[in-house]
């Protein structure tokens, strides 16, 4: 069955007029607008051209280039039509179809780009696969380098499957759609835990009806990403992610679903009274606790993090803030001096349990949102408070996850946030039931086994809806076009404008030797640094430099 749903005229919220750098940021992202552009021509010359395995290599860099940083847009119909038709015209045909009909699922595959020793994707895969214990679970890297994670491998064999490691396989990015999509036929569904800029699960899965159900795990909501013409479900991990799968992706609504990020149940090794005992603070202190990286605590309008919080530390002097992860931040320093240092800001560091042991309170991360640290927080039954001042449409950088939304403390705007926190400093009862809610909700939502409902109900969807149509997703003349509203603005905002393009040189070996040379000569041209060493070694095509290097 033919379905047509087109991407939605979304009228974003404006941006501010307000913001000093508000017409540097727009620039930038123009700019960055205009690469991407470059990119998608110079991939569509090549696909006109029928030199395919080109074409998917520059189309994964126009993809890189939208999602380091935004670009103005949520999904690339150019990009996705031009995929699907290699993914089409350059498969085999096995003769497997799709079984008619809704079924059960009982081998997965799941897919991913590559993992890193630690991380968020990492920790989702391992503990997705030993809760969901009555399937077979299999692995297959697109792009990985190097070994994998022991417990996630041991996840895998444990369950009954295997890892798979499709970029060793001689060719390059077409040959491997091409052997995903004759892998994925000796299973009941396929989840993809790709990253955004990733081709070629986009190019294996161009024909839905010769390919198990796919369902895509939305965990980079707030980013551009390729594979919505191939996604029989998308499983989004909060509600601010299903309104940017539908207004600015055009996922169909019946093929959206919930399913919370999946977390170990955190467990105590001491009290709060002996963790803040070896941090050195006072028993009866108030210590708010907050962790992410460096860049979500970005000063915003000139105002910095501490800011907001000088006045009322001022009016409790039991109460200290420390801030894992933030640095040293210059424009900090006059708010720690207002309260004699109780305003800290500290380098990152993996070593954060003692610190989330001795908090009272959690103070979430801003102007974007640290959801994990949010969810590490509540398991361990520590009230939390977080703020989020702009426009419903911007709320993909606010907390609105399933099991740690509601027990949450929300400001939207600096003084009710400021009076969330000073309730929970004054009320040591209000503290303990918020507290209590927190690690409630969040052991319900995201900790096995009430979490697997939601994973129940995402293979229910796939299995009962009929195949997606790559070709009706979009309308045949939809193009991406630029924004600056919501959310927009704030990616360009708060991340900024990476102007590196080192990263780019990894697509050389994805190309044929031709347009490889071509595309070095022109990164030399443009500036990007490369010994001669370098040079070489981008000569060599990927999958031989993994079969050498990568032996796990």
């Amino acid at each position: 069955m033919k379905t047509m749903t087109a991407m939605p005229d979304l009228k974003p919220a404006p941006a501010p007029t307000d913001d000093p750098g508000a017409a540097a940021w727009l620039a930038d992202a123009q700019q960055k607008f205009a690469e991407y552009e470059t990119a998608l021509h110079r991939a569509e010359t090549f696909h006109a051209r029928g030199n395919f395995d080109a074409a998917a290599a520059h189309a994964g860099l126009a993809a890189h280039l939208a999602v380091r940083p935004h670009a103005g847009f949520y999904a690339s119909p150019r990009l996705e039509r031009m995929l699907v038709d290699i993914g089409r015209r350059t498969a085999r045909d096995t003769g497997w179809r799709r079984p008619a009909g809704p079924r059960t699922f009982n081998r997965i595959l799941h897919v991913a780009s590559q993992v890193s020793a630690v991380g968020g994707l990492t920790n989702m895969l391992g503990h997705w696969i030993r809760a969901d214990s009555t399937r077979t679970h299999s692995v297959a890297f697109t792009q990985h380098r190097g070994g994998i994670p022991e417990g996630l491998r041991s996840a895998v064999v444990e369950s009954g499957g295997n890892v798979h490691f499709i970029n060793r396989k001689p060719g390059a990015l077409v040959a491997w759609a091409r052997a995903l999509r004759e892998l994925s036929q000796g299973f009941d569904a396929v989840v993809l835990h790709i990253f955004s800029q990733d081709p070629i699960a986009l190019m294996a899965f161009a024909e839905p009806e010769k390919n198990p159900p796919v369902l895509f795990l939305n965990h980079g909501d707030h980013l551009m990403w390729l594979g919505v013409s191939i996604s029989d479900v998308v499983i989004n991990l909060r509600d601010a992610a299903t309104d940017l799968s539908i207004t600015r992706r055009g996922v169909e609504p019946r093929r959206n679903v919930m399913a919370p990020t999946i977390v170990a149940p955190a467990t105590r090794t001491r009290s709060r009274a002996e963790a803040k005992r070896q941090l050195g603070l006072p028993d009866d202190s108030i210590f708010m606790f907050s962790v992410a990286r460096a860049i979500k605590y970005r000063s915003v309008n000139g105002v910095s993090f501490a800011d907001p919080h000088v006045e009322l530390l001022k009016r409790h002097p039991k109460a200290l803030l420390w801030v894992l992860g933030a640095g040293d931040p210059e424009d900090w320093r006059a708010a720690s001096v207002a309260v004699d240092g109780r305003i800290r800001p500290m380098p990152e560091s993996p070593d954060t349990k003692l610190y989330f042991e001795a908090a009272d309170i959690y103070v979430d991360s801003f102007p974007f949102v640290s959801s994990t640290s949010m969810m590490e927080a509540a398991g361990l039954g520590t009230p939390m408070v977080s703020r989020f001042y702009g426009a419903r449409e911007g709320r993909i950088f606010a907390i609105n996850h399933p099991g740690i939304d509601k027990p949450t403390l929300h400001g939207s705007t600096e003084a009710e946030y400021v009076a969330q926190l000073e309730r929970l400093i004054t009320d040591p009862a209000l503290r303990e039931a918020k507290g209590k809610e927190g690690r409630d909700s969040v052991l319900f939502y995201h900790t096995p086994p009430s979490w697997m409902q939601f994973i129940e109900n995402a293979y229910a969807t796939a299995a009962a809806l009929p195949p997606v149509d790559p070709t009706g997703v979009f309308k045949a003349d939809a193009v991406e076009t630029f924004s600056h509203g919501e959310p927009d603005w704030r990616m360009y905002d708060v991340f900024g404008v990476d102007r590196s393009t080192d990263l780019l040189k990894a697509y050389a070996p994805l190309m044929p030797i031709p347009e490889r040379l071509a595309f070095l000569r022109q990164l030399k041209a443009d500036g990007v640094a490369m010994s001669l060493g370098e040079g070489i070694r981008l000569m060599i095509p990927e999958w031989i430099v993994r079969r050498l290097k990568d032996r796990a």
